[in-house]
This record gives structure tokens, sequence and C-alpha cells, in this order.
């Protein structure tokens, strides 16, 4: 990766940070992004303190268009060039029975989880088409492809993301841009501590795995660095499953 630019959005902790250090462990430039600007300039600081990665962090509420604008622009002024786009961040769904849910929360999540990123992927993809090289990548859930009684909204907006992979793949593959996303099952991290933060909970979360254990940021951080490197570039269209062997079996 080294001599290219990627974009982390929802860096700043967890499974995008996971990745941005994986990415800029390999050679690249990273843009980070969190919705304080502040812990986003931190976590940048602390890739290059600790790995010796060069990155800037910037401000982004992913669910602001304006905000989400101004990123793009300062995220490509950051390096002169993005050659890979890594979607991760995401406003917090309401957990909850579907059937609770108002039109206001539908409206709320669906544009929370398509909007920010396709302004992101129009910024980004004119100079990926022009060079005929470039990789997005979305952060979607295993759970886009079954019910929950408690995300069904989220798990209908990540299979939305999904979607927008596959027609994507259909607009941007003739010019060399790949596009996949990335379903971890449930990954130890803040947004699913409610999920872990006791043994039973825990217990209840793997009982379905055949590993028999939650992931960790890194393993699904591996996945994002082959499929922005050039090791990958002939995976598109694909919505690849990180969850232990849940879909299986």
């Amino acid at each position: 990766m080294s001599g290219r630019v990627a974009v982390v959005t929802g860096s700043t902790k967890g499974m995008g940070l996971a990745i941005a250090r994986a990415i800029g462990t390999a050679g690249a430039k990273v843009v980070l992004s969190g919705r304080n600007a502040e812990a986003a300039r931190a976590a940048a600081e602390e890739l290059g303190r600790t790995d010796g990665i060069t990155a800037r962090g910037l401000r982004c509420d992913i669910g602001d268009a304006e905000s989400v604008r101004r990123f793009a622009q300062e995220a490509h002024e950051a390096f002169g060039r993005v050659d890979a786009l890594v979607l991760n961040a995401a406003p917090e769904a309401p957990f909850g029975s579907l059937l609770k849910q108002t039109p206001a929360d539908v409206d709320g999540v669906m544009s929370g989880y398509l909007n920010g990123n396709l302004l992101l992927i129009q910024a980004a993809l004119p100079e990926m088409i022009a060079r005929k090289d470039g990789s997005i990548v979305l952060i979607s859930s295993a759970i886009s492809t079954r019910g929950s009684k408690v995300l069904g909204l989220y798990g209908m907006a990540k299979a939305a993301s999904d979607e927008f992979v596959r027609n994507l793949v259909a607009e941007v593959g003739p010019a060399n841009v790949n596009v996949n996303s990335i379903n971890p099952s449930t990954v130890r991290t803040e947004f699913s501590r409610v999920l872990w933060e006791t043994p039973e909970a825990e217990q209840r979360a793997v009982a379905a795995i055949p590993l028999g254990r939650l992931a960790e940021p890194d393993e699904v951080a591996g996945l994002a660095l082959l499929l922005v490197s050039p090791a990958g570039r002939y995976i598109n269209g694909q919505s690849i499953f990180v969850d232990g062997g849940r879909s299986a079996v």
C-alpha cells in the first residue's frame, strides 16, 4: 500500500481504528474520522506515535450532510488523493422490536446508514474512475441476511448497504474500481458492549458461533486490508462474512 491513501470513517476506536492501523502499517497514508475533532486528531497521533503511520484525523458527522461534504474535501486535501475508501461510520440504531419503531426512526436510520456514505462515494469516485484505480469497502453486518427481534431496523439498513455495493459494482466495475462489503458478526467493541459485558450475555452471543467466541477488531481489519490492496483487487461485489462460521451452520 506504499504511496496510496486510504480514508477510514468512524476510526477513532474499535474496528475502524484497527482497520486504519492495518492499512497504515501496510504503507498507506491514512485519513481518520470521528464525530469529535479532538478524538480524531488523537487517534491519528496515536497511529503515528505507536506505529509510525502517516495519518490525519478530521471531524465528520456521517449523519450531517454538510459535515460529510466538508470532510470529503478536507480528506482529499490532506494527502492530495484518495485511493481507498472504507466506510465504517454509522449512527446508533435503535434497539427493540421493529413494530415499535416510528416512521421517523426508519427515516433516520436508513438515511444515516446510506446518505452520508453516498456523498463520500460520490466525492471520491470521479478521481478513481479517471485513474481506473480505486477500492471502496462498506462495513455491513452479518445480521443483514436474517431477522432479529431487537435489531430489525439495523438489519434492514445493513441489507440496504449490501445492495448499495451490488449497484455500485454495476456502475463502476468497468473503471477498475472494486466495491465490497464486510459483514461481521458481533465484534468486541463499545458498540456491542451490551452483548458481551457480562459472562452470561457473552455466552448467549457466542452460542451459535462454531468458533465459540466473538470476533476481535483486528480480525476484521485484515480483510479490509486485503480488499483495498492489490492482492484483493479482483474481489468485487461481494458481501464477505466474518462470523466465526455462524452463517455456515
